[in-house]
């Protein structure tokens, strides 16, 4: 599968795909995931009511919009969801989200955008202006709800 989705994944104008959500895409029926980024889940708001997830899709769409699109394939998750680091027009998406703090580093896969991260955090952009939980302590609390 590995193999058939690296060349799937190739090039395509932006049209090809659609934005899930601020980290994902939809590539010719393939889910792919931004490789090295956590950013809000739709329907996340902060604290103080900013949409965060709303902000996130926004942003991502517009890095994509009208753009040449290059996916390379960094790894298979156990389940249907791919990882693969983006470019648009030769511009890395994951880490323009990560320096306009619509995502966070996602350290667990690769430490390459915690420099964007921190520049993002001393500039107090998009969700490190607003009292917002990371993407991954929103899903846990929703899961908790009842």
């Amino acid at each position: 599968m590995a193999a058939a989705l690296a060349f799937a994944l190739l090039t395509s104008k932006a049209s090809a795909q659609t934005v899930v959500d601020g980290d994902t895409i939809d590539y010719k029926g393939v889910v792919v995931h931004l490789w090295g980024i956590d950013a809000p889940e739709k329907g996340e708001l902060c604290a103080d009511n900013w949409n965060a997830g709303q902000a996130a899709m926004d942003h991502l769409t517009k890095l994509m919009k009208g753009h040449e699109v290059l996916c390379i394939l960094k790894s298979e998750e156990k389940s249907t969801r791919v990882a693969a680091q983006c470019t648009a027009d030769g511009k890395d998406i994951g880490a323009e989200m990560a320096s306009a703090g619509m995502a966070w580093a996602l350290t667990r896969e690769t430490d390459a955008y915690t420099v964007q991260e921190t520049n993002a955090m001393s500039a107090i952009r998009g969700v490190h202006a607003h009292p917002c939980l990371k993407a991954w302590e929103w899903r846990t609390k929703q899961l908790a709800k009842p």
